[in-house]
């Protein structure tokens, strides 16, 4: 899958380089840094080509497909991608290895709706999918988000969104999944002692003989229901390549440290993961699998210093970070108390 990427003058980027990637990769770092303009980059890069692919005549250029998925994903200001290039530079360029092929496309001051250069694809990948969980939950939102985008046509939910709640769409099945997958499908419904399922035109949530519309039901519980529902669809399996922003939001430190042992299994199942986070759990469970099961995981960590990154691999155990830093301070803080 993605095994270069190198970013150039893209939004608060001046040049990110970041190679190799593993199947488990996590980016940290204080707000504003880029974690989640980076997490829809590489989301827009690999979502295009594999929409691009799946047309049987090309009637657009992947230049024409990536435009379009930048300008739905970003939702730029005065909806004009030029916004997209930082402040006081004239171009951004993004240059990529996937699955073995170079690839790169620009934009120049100049371009508004269309990017000025671009790789020809004339390969054909190895079959894959994107998938891309945002920070807010959807599935409460669900008909709003599809209303929007199907009937109006307007901004408000991006692309991130909408093509989760299409994928969510797909009907689910007990046959045909991966054997491992299954088995996890079975302990995600044991976290939320139920599960999700789409009745009619709507989600609703049932445990046992009770079920509760979704506005009824907790936002944590939702999350860990929609990895489940896109494992029953088909949709979460081996050669997926998975974006999570923020997988911790709304969720109990113990449901935290169960979904991050989830993912770490997925990762071993040959499922891609890219994942935001500010969550000290997060991070330091994801440390303890990586040196506990000699795994690799990748560690970006992004400063403010011009955006500075640097990166680490956990299996060689927790570099200096914001998020430790700051923990260890509180607890310093709290040892300090106890001493007066």
């Amino acid at each position: 899958m993605f095994s270069q990427i190198t970013l150039e003058n893209l939004a608060v980027f001046r040049k990110l380089e970041w190679q190799p990637h593993k199947f488990l990769n996590l980016i940290i770092g204080e707000n504003d840094t880029g974690k989640t303009h980076l997490l829809k980059t590489l989301y827009v890069i690999a979502r295009s080509i594999e929409e691009y692919q799946k047309r049987q005549i090309h009637s657009e250029t992947w230049g024409e497909r990536i435009a379009n998925k930048l300008l739905w994903t970003f939702q730029p200001a005065h909806w004009e991608l030029n916004s997209l290039i930082r402040q006081g530079e004239s171009k951004l360029k993004v240059e990529i290895n996937f699955y073995h092929e170079n690839l790169y496309f620009t934009l120049g001051e100049n371009n508004t709706t269309t990017i000025s250069e671009f790789s020809e694809l004339n390969c054909q990948f190895p079959k894959f999918n994107t998938l891309f969980i945002p920070a807010k939950e959807v599935l409460t939102s669900y008909e709003a988000i599809a209303a929007t985008r199907e009937q109006l046509e307007i901004a408000g939910f991006d692309d991130t969104y909408y093509d989760l709640i299409k994928a969510l769409r797909l009907p689910m099945t007990k046959g045909q999944i991966q054997p491992d997958l299954q088995a996890l499908t079975l302990e995600l419904d044991q976290m939320i002692e139920g599960e999700i399922v789409l009745d009619k035109q709507s989600f609703i949530f049932k445990r046992a003989a009770e079920q509760y519309s979704m506005s009824q039901t907790a936002e944590g519980i939702k999350k860990i229901g929609i990895l489940s529902t896109l494992i029953r669809n088909r949709l979460l399996k081996k050669n997926t390549i998975l974006f999570i922003d923020e997988p911790e939001t709304n969720l109990h430190p113990k449901l935290i440290i169960a979904l991050v042992d989830t993912l770490f299994l997925m990762a071993s199942m040959g499922i891609s993961i890219y994942l935001a986070t500010h969550s000290y759990f997060v991070l330091r469970r994801l440390e303890w699998l990586a040196r506990k099961h000699n795994e690799s995981i990748g560690l970006c960590s992004l400063y403010r210093n011009g955006i500075t990154p640097k990166f680490y691999n956990l299996q060689d155990g927790m570099p200096s970070n914001p998020i430790i830093d700051v923990s260890l301070e509180l607890y310093e803080q709290n040892v300090l108390l106890d001493f007066k």
